[in-house]
């Protein structure tokens, strides 16, 4: 439990300061906030303080600025959050993003769909 806390600490003192960076206007900020698997802390009791979390700061700070890019192993309803998009990166090819990746195709293969 101690680490769930934690968690939603950090995540809600990077928005606040986020929000207080863009409200002063004084400084060129991109409002991008990228958060790679933040469920792990949580157990499934708790992953939905992660949107209650990203909702408020939505509210807070508007969604038009403000994007978050998210990657996480739980879909978007465990973490209690309603996304405008989702995509699942998961397929049966790729196991996650890779902007390297280039499945092997066999050519035999290739050429008979052609």
């Amino acid at each position: 439990m101690m680490l769930d806390n934690l968690a939603v600490k950090q995540l809600c003192g990077y928005l606040g300061f986020l929000r207080i960076l863009l409200e002063g206007n004084k400084y060129p900020i991109i409002p991008i906030l990228v958060i790679d698997h933040i469920s792990k802390p949580f157990d499934k009791n708790n992953c939905k303080a992660i949107g209650k979390v990203i909702t408020t700061a939505y509210e807070s700070i508007g969604k038009n600025n403000l994007q978050i890019f998210m990657f996480d192993d739980e879909e978007y309803g465990t973490l209690d959050i309603v996304p405008d998009h989702s995509e699942n990166l998961v397929t049966e090819f790729k196991t996650g993003f890779n902007p390297f990746y280039v499945p092997q195709i066999d050519e035999d293969e290739y050429m008979q769909d052609k």
